[in-house]
């Protein structure tokens, strides 16, 4: 399936579940990216703005979630020093299909996209497919959502080119914990990805002896809700053998939602 298919067989699926969703969420945000100065010194890598909108659904069936991200909104392509505009795009589905001793077992899917149109020598697409099983689990007031699944891959990069297929399995989850601060409604939310079992042609970049199998990647966040239609928030963002590097690679986002 290509990436258009992809993206609009995941839009017909959001419209035909919304009239059924017991609950649902949309806001947009402003951000901002601030590598670290090692990682900048290492991969040379740029800090950045990026303008998000999100949102999510959810019933008895299962739910859905999904964001789509304009990074660099103020620049065009070609510039020279790494702020080209970019766009991701990520949508996640949870299907209940039935329950052992009362724990849900979930069909899970999920479809990253990011793409960018730099100068002639940096132009990048990448989507990234998972299809496998997940669950949701809840303890208190904390919530845990793992799932484990096949990782397809597609990329076209220049350099070093093109390339498509199995690209081994990604298991993770996403953490909530909601919690009172002071009279102040607040949460603490993580996100992570662990690739592992990945392909040659996926990882051909990194020279020659030094092809990492295993990739960690994810973010953990404190969020504030002062008011019902903002939430602010600090983020930790990390990656290990990812985005294009073999170094461990950390930022801190600065997030502020408008809440609809």
């Amino acid at each position: 399936m290509n990436t258009r298919k992809s993206l609009l067989a995941l839009s017909l699926l959001a419209a035909s579940t919304l009239a059924h969703a017991d609950y649902s969420f949309k806001n947009v945000s402003v951000n901002w990216l601030d590598w670290s100065d090692r990682t900048t010194q290492q991969s040379g890598k740029k800090d950045f703005a990026y303008l998000e909108a999100e949102g999510g659904m959810g019933g008895k069936w299962g739910e859905l979630y999904g964001f789509f991200d304009i990074e660099n909104p103020g620049k065009g392509n070609g510039n020279t020093e790494g702020r080209d505009r970019r766009f991701t795009t990520k949508v996640v589905g949870r299907y209940n299909m039935t329950e052992i001793g009362g724990v849900p077992v979930q069909l899970y899917g999920h479809v990253y996209d990011t793409r960018g149109n730099g100068p002639a020598d940096r132009h990048f697409f990448t989507q990234n497919r998972v299809l496998g099983l997940g669950t949701d689990l809840t303890f208190g007031k904390l919530n845990i959502k793992p799932f484990i699944g096949v990782h397809n891959q597609m990329d076209a990069l220049m350099p070093p080119g093109s390339a498509s297929g199995y690209n081994g399995f990604m298991t993770g989850y996403v953490l909530l914990y909601p919690f009172q601060a002071f009279g102040q409604n607040m949460m603490i939310t993580q996100w992570h990805e662990t690739e592992f079992n990945r392909q040659d042609k996926f990882i051909g970049a990194y020279k020659s002896g030094d092809r990492p199998r295993v990739g960690q990647n994810g973010a953990i966040a404190l969020w504030w809700t002062p008011v019902k239609e903002v939430t602010t928030g600090i983020q930790y963002r990390y990656a290990d053998q990812k985005l294009g590097s073999t170094a461990y690679q950390n930022a801190v986002i600065y997030s502020v939602k408008y809440n609809f």
